[in-house]
Order: C-alpha cells, then structure tokens, then sequence
C-alpha cells in the first residue's frame, strides 16, 4: 500500500496531530486522526483536575491556549481528513472545524483464535490498556476486590514520565491480591490471554475508536466496556458483550457476574457473534477503504 501512495502523486499522509505542521511544504496530504490532541481538547478539564498539578494550572492553561491556536492553523493546511471513528469525527468538526470521513482501522481478526477455559484450569477476565488516568484502571481494581473469587489480568503499559508513573504507582497500591498486572508480554502470549480468558473489560473514558475490544472480539470473548465513545461503534450491546452507561464500579461488579453466569450456562453463547462483528473490521476492509481515499 506505501509502495502504491508513493507512486501515486507521493501523498504525504500524517498520522499525528504533531506533525500536521509539516504539511506547508508536502502536498497532496492527507491526516489520518486517531483524535486531536485529547489533552487540550476534550479530555482538557479532566487533565487539569487529574494529572497537572495544582501550582501549575495557570501555565497548563496558558500552554493550552497557545496550542489550540496552533493545533487549528496546522489544520487548515490538510487538504484530506480521514478519521479512525464517527466520535473522533465529531471531535475534529468540533474542536477543528473540519469535515472528515470515518474509515476504521485494521485488526487483523485471522491472527486470533478461540479457546475453552480449560475445566478446573486458570480462569480468569483480561484487560489490555495503558496505565494512564483516563483509562480509569481503578474502576477495575475496586471492582474486582470486591469478587475476590474472581482472578483479573491486566496488560498495563506506561511511559517513564511523571504522571504516568504516579498513575501507575496508585493502581499498584489498591490493586487487591486476585489482579495481576503485567507490565509487557510478547505478542504471542497476548493472543493467548485473548484466547483463554473468560471475557475482556475495558473502562476507558470516552476512547477514540478502541482496539483492543476488536482484538477479544476476534478471540471469540465478550467485552465488557462504557457505553460511550469508539465502543459504540463496535460492541453490540447484549450480542458481543454488555455496554454499561455511567461505568462504576459497583455497576461493573454486577455486570461481570452477569456475563460471568451466562457464560458458564452456555461457553460458546457469544462465540461466532463476536467474531463476525470483528471481520467488519478487519485489515482487508481498511487497505480497501484507504486505497479507494487516496490513490
């Protein structure tokens, strides 16, 4: 596909809000938007609150400021909008005053598979994030002291930086004893844990697009997720997992019992469901959608 842009008029395609100033000098372009630069953007109060320290909000917001003058002179130099969801679509029309078409991006649905957690074996819910506040892990971890019966393995990423590791070291300090957290697996033990677990859990606020549902979906498991942002646009609520609107804990608690009960009646119940609805979204699809947008 890269060979085929180059030789089609070159297309500069940027996949960063960073790098949109490089669009002056590189035409025709194209953004591919996984969102605008949710920190100044819509996840700007929640930052502010949550991450940038209280002696230090009068500088944040000067910092902001700067960069949303910037962030929508940059875009006005995008000749092509292409966004990865209908909500960062709305995001960019909102906060950049730009039109936008939606083309998903690819999961590649044939490297994941289906297994049975093993009778008397390892049972347990996955969930794959990044260990940064608006992922709201602690949802999850409260969640789970409270079904102690229950085991949760968490595939938690950070960045060496300030506020992720505060973040990190807090989900660290209530994380109660049935939830593992691991920092790094290689790939093949990630489709592994897709492939085993009960079923995936994810607490994002208001997520771009999210892949990783895709991912467990593929693996044939059901996702339990907010009702809200990239979600609804790929988990059928009741068919491929649960939607729960106003996410909490005492709310995720009932729902994983719930969906716990219906998979032990019935192990395949959301099997072939949730792989279907995966293939929509699948590698092929994308290459096709972009091809046709840019060459």
């Amino acid at each position: 596909l890269h060979e085929e842009m180059l030789k089609n008029n070159n297309i500069y395609v940027i996949t960063g809000d960073w790098a949109m100033s490089g669009a002056l000098h590189n035409k025709p372009n194209l953004w591919y938007v996984h969102s605008p630069t949710r920190e100044i953007w819509d996840l700007y109060e929640y930052t502010r609150k949550n991450i940038v320290p209280f002696g230090s909000r009068f500088l944040f917001d000067v910092w902001v400021s700067f960069r949303r003058i910037m962030n929508r002179i940059d875009s006005k130099r995008i000749e092509d909008i292409v966004c990865n969801s209908a909500n960062v679509q709305k995001r960019v029309k909102k906060y950049l005053g730009r039109e936008s078409v939606v083309i998903h991006p690819p999961t590649e649905t044939e490297r994941f598979h289906f297994k049975n957690p093993p009778a008397g074996g390892e049972d347990f819910w996955l969930s794959v994030n990044r260990l940064i506040n608006f992922k709201r892990i602690e949802i999850q971890l409260n969640a789970f002291s409270q079904l102690p019966d229950k085991k949760l393995i968490i595939i938690g990423s950070y960045e060496k930086s300030k506020h992720f590791q505060k973040y990190t070291d807090y989900c660290a300090s209530i994380k109660p004893e049935n939830v593992e957290i691991k920092n790094w697996v290689s790939q093949e033990e990630l489709i592994n844990l897709y492939a085993n677990c009960k079923g995936f859990i994810t607490t994002s606020k208001d997520e771009d697009f999210g892949m990783t549902p895709l991912e467990a979906m593929s693996s044939g498991k059901p996702v339990i997720a907010p009702n809200e942002g990239g979600y609804k646009e790929t988990i059928i609520d009741g068919k491929t997992g649960i939607l729960i609107d106003d996410i909490n804990e005492k709310k995720l608690v009932e729902t994983i019992k719930k969906l716990e009960k219906e998979i032990n009646d019935d192990p395949l119940k959301y099997k072939n469901t949730c792989m279907e609805q995966a293939k929509k979204f699948d590698t092929k699809i994308f290459i096709k959608q972009i091809k046709a947008k840019i060459l």
